[in-house]
């Protein structure tokens, strides 16, 4: 189980912490479960002195979550980030930025046909 847990921690650091993709950046640090989990992390961490990193004070459940949300954001296009941090920062979440349904759904899906040309 903990090698399990240690490779996870290991690919979310290099998803996204030594990715140098600040959109995706934006988009993992801005969802509010990964906020909401690194809160907790970075609060633990701090009244242990900050011993280590935030991520191992992380419960195999919180690590599994932030590991799953490491690789979506990892696997989407640049465009998807975009759309996704910049409603955000909006006041809107992902679901209101409409991807993978409406019109912005189209469009990035539209975008990722020209892409692929």
């Amino acid at each position: 189980m903990g090698g399990n847990l240690d490779y996870m921690k290991r690919r979310i650091l290099e998803l996204i912490d030594d990715s140098d993709d600040p959109w995706l950046k934006a988009a993992f640090y801005g969802d509010p479960k990964v906020a909401s989990i690194l809160n907790k992390l970075l609060s633990e961490w701090e009244r242990n002195e900050r011993k280590g990193i935030p991520l191992d004070y992380a419960g195999p459940d919180d690590l599994e979550t932030l590991y799953s949300l490491a690789s979506k954001y990892a696997s989407m296009s640049t465009v998807e980030l975009q759309v996704i941090a910049l409603h955000r920062m909006e006041g809107g979440g992902e679901k209101e930025a409409g991807v993978g349904e409406g019109i912005t759904g189209k469009i990035i899906r539209f975008l990722r046909r020209l892409i692929r040309l």
